[in-house]
C-alpha cells in the first residue's frame, strides 16, 4: 500500500526533500505517477503479422453449455433405464445386476422441482439442438459443452453439503436426504470416454444410431455457422464405495463422504471395462495397474508439481497415470474417436481441456500432436485453474505446449472485483491495465527508475503482472486466451454480489466483449442468471459458487429474464464480428481531463499492421465512469466519426474531441472512423 495513500509524512526535512527530487526526476524520465493524459504509447516493436497462435481460436465468441441445465428437449431421457434393459438371457447374473442397480439408482438421481442442486434436472443435447437459433442470433461462433461422455451412474453422499435452493430465507427443502447428495450431473465423473451419456442423448436411437442425436447437433450447428468444442476431463474417474463393507444409509465420512455407485471408479470402451479401480470381490485396488497411487492434495497453493499430476482431486476420486502407455493409449484413441466423428459432414470443432495441470506435460505434447496431424485448426482450450499473466506455473505449461491456449482467470477476477466495485488488490484500475496491454503496458515500459519509484510507493503493484510473465508469452498469444465473467466453479455474479446493479453489470460485459482476447459467455450469463442470496447457498469459492452457480437456463418471457441485459450481450457478440479489431488489435488507455484514473476507464482498441486494418471500423473507445460525469475525449488524428454501438447514433467530434456523457457506473461504446 502506498506510503502517501496511508497518509504518512516524513518528519525530517532531508528525507522529504530526497524524496521530492527523487519523485520529480521519475516524471521526468517517464515515471508512473501521475497518469499523464493522453493514450499509452504501444511498445514499437511490434510484429509484422500474425502468428498461428495457440488454441487457434480467431475471431470467435465461445458459449459454454452445462448441458443438464440448459433445456430439456427429451423426457424420456430424465430416468433413462432403457440404457439398462437388454435381454436378460443374454446376460450373466453378474451383468444382470449390474443393470439392476443402474436401474435403481437412476430413479434417486432425477429431481423434476429443480430444488437439489446435486441431482440431475433433465437437459439434453435435444435441448441444446431446440436452441440453436436462439444461439445463432445471439452472435455466438462455438458451442462448449459440458462432458457428454458417459458418466457413472450413483450419489455421492456428505451431511455438510447443503445443496437446496432456497427461493426465500426460512425454507426448509422437502426431503433432506437428497440436499447432501450430488452426482455426476455435470459430466466430470466419466466412465467410458467413447459412448455418450444416456442422460442426454435418446432413448429412440437405441435401436439405431447410439450417436444420433450429438450427429444431428454437429449437423445442425454447422449448417448455421456455429463449431461444438467437446470437454474431455482425462484426469480422474468416478468417485465410489471403495470397501468391503456395505454402505451406510446417510453416513458420510468427514472428509469424502459416502458412495454408491454400480461403478467404483473403473474405466470402459464401448460399455466394456478395460480398467478396473477396485475390486469388490477381493479388495484389490487397481488390479489392472491405471491409476496413481492414492494421495490427497491438502493444498491446492503449496502442492508440488508432482502431487498435482499424482493426487487425487475433488474429494479423492480415482487419479489416472497417463505415464502407463495402456492409459496413454486409451485416451490417445478417445481423442481420435471424437476428432474423427462425423467426419463426412461437421465434425467437431475441437477440445475443453479440463484440469490440465493435474497431467503431465510429456502426455500433452503426443496429445497436440495427434490432434494437429488429423485436424491442424482445431481448437484447444486448456484450464489451467487460477491462469494467466500472475500465475507463473500456466505460463510455463503455455511455454512446453505448442498449440493449446488457457482461459485467464487473472482477467476474470480482475474485471468482476472491479465492476463489482471491490478494488481491493485485484480489482484496481492498475491491473486491468496492465493484463489487457502485456508488452504495451505502462508499467512494463516505464524506465528502471520509474520502476524503482514505483516499487517504492506502491510495492504490492509490482506483484500484479511479472514482466517474466509478460516476456515469456507473445502479446499475439495472449490475445487468444478465453476470457470470461463467469464460469462453472466461479460464483455467479448476481449471487456473489447481490448489490450489483443491471446498469455495472452492462458495463462489465461491455468490458469483456471489448478487451483483449476471446470472449466466453457461461449460459445465462447473457440474462444475469442468478440464485437469491440464501446463506445456505454457500458453495466452492463462496456464496452462489458451484453447484450453485448451475441453475436451470431462463428463456425469454420467463420470471428471472433480463432482456436489457441480454440485448448488451447481443450488441456486443454481434460487434466482436463486426470489428476484428476487437480480437487483433493493440489496447491503449487513456484519462481525460475531469476523469479519475481509480473510478473510470476509458480505452482504445486501434490496428496494429495492415492485416488489422478495417475502413467500416478501425478503432473502438470503451468509456466507464463509476461516479459519472461529462468528458471530452481526445481521439487519433483523422478520427472524424464516432458511432455509438448501442443505439446506432453518430457522435459529435470537434477538433479531434468527442463529447462523452456518462451516468454513475455507466459504459458506452464507440466506433471510432
Amino acid at each position: 500500500m502506498s506510503l502517501l495513500i496511508m497518509g504518512y509524512q516524513p518528519r525530517n526535512s532531508w528525507i522529504r526533500a530526497i524524496l521530492g527530487l527523487l519523485l520529480s526526476v521519475a516524471f521526468a524520465l517517464g515515471g508512473l505517477w501521475p497518469m499523464a493524459p493522453g493514450w499509452a504509447v504501444p511498445a514499437a516493436d511490434r510484429p509484422a503479422a500474425h502468428p498461428a497462435v495457440a488454441g487457434n481460436l480467431g475471431n470467435d465468441v465461445l458459449y459454454y453449455i452445462v448441458v443438464d441445465r440448459f433445456l430439456d428437449g427429451e423426457t424420456d431421457n430424465n430416468i433413462p433405464d432403457f440404457a439398462f434393459t437388454g435381454s436378460t438371457p443374454d446376460l450373466d447374473s453378474a451383468g444382470e445386476r449390474y443393470n439392476q442397480m443402474n436401474r435403481l439408482l437412476l430413479r434417486h438421481m432425477y429431481d423434476p422441482s429443480h430444488r437439489f442442486m446435486g441431482m440431475y434436472w433433465g437437459g439434453d443435447l435435444e435441448g441444446v439442438i431446440q436452441r440453436l437459433d436462439y444461439l445463432q442470433d445471439l452472435g455466438v461462433t462455438k458451442l462448449v459443452l459440458s462432458p457428454i461422455q458417459d458418466n457413472a451412474n450413483g450419489l455421492f453422499y456428505h451431511p455438510n453439503i447443503r445443496n437446496y435452493l432456497h427461493d426465500k430465507k426460512g425454507g426448509k427443502p422437502a426431503d433432506d436426504f437428497y440436499r447432501h447428495i450430488s452426482t455426476a450431473y455435470h459430466g466430470y465423473w466419466t466412465k467410458d470416454w467413447f459412448e455418450i451419456d444416456e442422460h442426454l442423448r435418446n432413448g429412440t436411437d437405441q435401436d439405431g444410431d447410439r450417436y444420433g442425436v450429438f450427429r444431428r447437433l454437429l449437423d445442425e450447428a454447422g449448417q448455421r455457422g456455429l463449431g461444438v468444442v467437446l470437454d474431455l476431463t482425462m484426469n480422474q474417474t468416478s468417485p465410489g464405495h471403495i470397501s468391503t463393507e456395505k454402505p451406510a444409509l446417510g453416513a458420510g465420512g468427514f472428509l469424502f463422504g459416502e458412495s454408491w455407485f454400480a461403478d467404483n471408479g473403473d474405466v470402459y470402451r464401448h460399455g466394456q471395462r478395460v480398467g478396473q479401480h477396485w475390486d469388490p470381490r477381493t479388495g484389490d485396488r487397481d488390479p489392472d495397474g491405471w491409476f496413481h497411487p492414492p494421495q490427497i492434495i491438502w493444498d491446492f497453493d503449496t502442492a508440488t508439481e508432482e502431487l498435482l499430476e499424482d493426487g487425487q482431486i475433488s474429494g479423492g476420486m480415482p487419479d489416472l497415470d497417463q505415464s502407463i502407455p495402456q492409459v496413454e493409449q486409451y485416451f490417445l484413441d478417445a481423442t481420435r474417436f471424437w476428432l474423427t466423428f462425423n467426419q463426412e459432414s461437421y465434425p467437431i470443432a475441437g477440445f475443453r481441456l479440463d484440469a490440465v495441470k493435474h497431467v503431465n506435460v510429456s502426455f500433452w505434447n503426443k496429445f497436440e500432436d495427434l490432434v494437429h496431424e488429423i485436424n491442424p485448426n482445431a481448437v484447444l482450450l486448456g484450464e489451467f485453474f487460477g491462469g494467466g499473466y500472475r500465475l507463473e506455473p500456466s505460463i510455463r505449461f503455455l511455454e512446453n505446449t505448442r498449440y493449446i491456449t488457457q482461459y485467464d482467470f487473472n482477467f476474470s477476477e480482475a474485471i468482476r472485483r472491479y465492476f463489482a466495485h471491490d478494488r481491493g488488490w485485484d480489482g484496481r484500475t492498475y491491473v486491468l491495465q496492465e493484463i489487457t496491454q502485456g508488452h504495451q503496458g505502462r508499467y512494463y515500459n516505464a524506465n528502471p527508475l520509474g520502476q524503482l519509484w514505483h516499487r517504492i510507493m506502491n510495492p504490492a503493484e509490482t506483484l500484479e503482472v511479472p514482466r517474466e510473465a509478460v516476456d515469456a508469452i507473445s502479446d499475439e498469444e495472449a490475445k487468444g486466451w478465453v476470457t470470461f465473467i463467469e464460469n462453472h466453479d466461479q460464483p455467479r455474479m448476481f449471487s456473489f454480489y447481490p448489490g450489483l446493479g443491471d446498469r455495472s453489470y452492462a458495463s462489465l460485459i461491455k468490458y469483456q466483449f471489448t478487451a483483449r482476447g476471446v470472449p466466453l459467455v457461461m449460459y445465462g450469463t447473457e440474462t444475469g442468471l442468478g440464485v437469491p442470496y440464501h446463506p445456505e447457498h454457500e458453495g466452492l469459492f463462496g456464496i452462489g459458487g458451484d453447484p450453485f452457480n448451475r441453475p436451470m437456463m431462463t428463456w425469454p418471457n420467463s420470471p428471472g429474464w433480463k432482456p436489457e441485459i441480454y440485448d448488451t450481450t447481443r450488441a456486443m457478440a454481434h460487434l466482436r464480428q463486426r470489428c476484428p479489431v476487437l480480437r487483433y488489435g493493440s489496447t491503449a488507455y487513456g484519462q481525460p481531463k475531469g476523469s479519475n484514473s481509480q473510478d473510470d476507464v476509458f480505452m482504445v482498441r486501434k490496428a496494429e499492421t495492415a492485416a488489422d486494418w478495417d475502413p467500416a471500423c478501425p478503432q473502438v473507445l470503451y468509456a466507464y465512469s463509476t461516479h459519472g460525469g461529462e468528458f471530452l475525449v481526445s481521439l487519433d488524428e483523422g478520427i472524424t466519426a464516432a458511432e455509438r454501438v448501442e443505439t446506432g447514433q453518430g457522435g459529435v467530434v470537434l477538433d479531434g474531441l468527442l463529447p462523452v456523457r456518462l451516468e454513475p457506473d455507466e459504459a458506452k461504446v464507440f466506433i471510432l472512423k
